[in-house]
């Protein structure tokens, strides 16, 4: 049987994006650090997509024929 792998909403990636980058902000402004601020942003993105991935079933694409 196939299966079809859902999709992220288009509403989702740059929502989660922005969240990662209002993070990394805030980290840096009470930080009073730049690269604390980047190194918060950037791993809420990435386990973020890495989530998301999991969720969609990203990683299980079969080949094309």
């Amino acid at each position: 049987m196939n299966q079809t792998a859902t999709k992220p909403n288009r509403v989702l990636v740059p929502t989660l994006t922005g969240i990662g980058l209002a993070i990394g902000v805030l980290v840096a402004v009470i930080a009073s650090d730049v690269i604390l601020g980047v190194i918060a942003g950037a791993s809420f993105i990435a386990i973020t997509v890495g989530l998301v991935r999991l969720w969609t079933g990203g990683d299980n694409q079969q080949p094309h024929r």
